[in-house]
């Protein structure tokens, strides 16, 4: 396996600021001389991911798609979910996904924060949640600012940090490829497009 380099290019798999900062908080300070790019690229499933095999899928295919577009050493794949909880309870989550040139990868999955109902029962209806958080909230663009985690906690925890918590997660198979290899049952990567 080759080493990423102490000044890797990283090409996130999206244009959206809050998940561009979210890679600039978890990796620049791991790898300090990175240049961060954004590459639209398409994540392969629905606008609004339900439940994590869609969201991790979705997180994979920018991630790769970007890696390759960019022609970077780390591809970056974030993606925004929700899952049905318990008691009835829709929950908002984020899975990310980080690929190298050398063909390793990493996932890793998010907090659960729980919608209010009468928002859960917008995307029950076939909303994205980025168009109903703006509907109920009587804003714009709440998902290229704070976020729906970021008006549910006040601020407290914002779009960009969730995600760049599940960055650090996704590190571990990066970090640690010996632990992680398809030998001892970590899929390859091709078996999972």
């Amino acid at each position: 396996m080759n080493p990423i380099p102490a000044n890797p290019l990283i090409a996130v798999g999206s244009l959206n600021k809050p998940k561009l900062e979210a890679t600039r908080l978890a990796l620049l300070p791991i790898w300090p001389d990175a240049t961060v790019v954004a590459v639209s690229v398409d994540s392969g499933v629905d606008e609004q991911p339900w439940g994590a095999e869609a969201a991790i899928r979705g997180a994979l295919n920018r991630a790769q798609a970007a890696l390759e577009a960019a022609g970077a050493d780390l591809g970056v794949g974030l993606e925004g979910s929700v899952e049905e909880g318990p008691f009835g309870m829709l929950l908002l989550t984020g899975w990310s996904a980080i690929v190298t040139a050398d063909g390793r990868w990493g996932i890793g999955g998010g907090a659960r924060t729980p919608l209010p109902p009468e928002l859960a029962d917008m995307l029950h209806s076939g909303m994205e949640l980025g168009p109903a958080i703006d509907q109920w909230l009587g804003r714009q663009g709440v998902r290229h600012q704070e976020g729906t985690v970021g008006v549910l906690t006040r601020g407290r925890l914002t779009r960009s940090e969730s995600f760049a918590n599940t960055l650090l997660h996704a590190l571990a198979s990066i970090f640690h490829p010996q632990w992680y290899s398809t030998g001892r049952g970590f899929p390859d990567l091709r078996s999972l497009a």
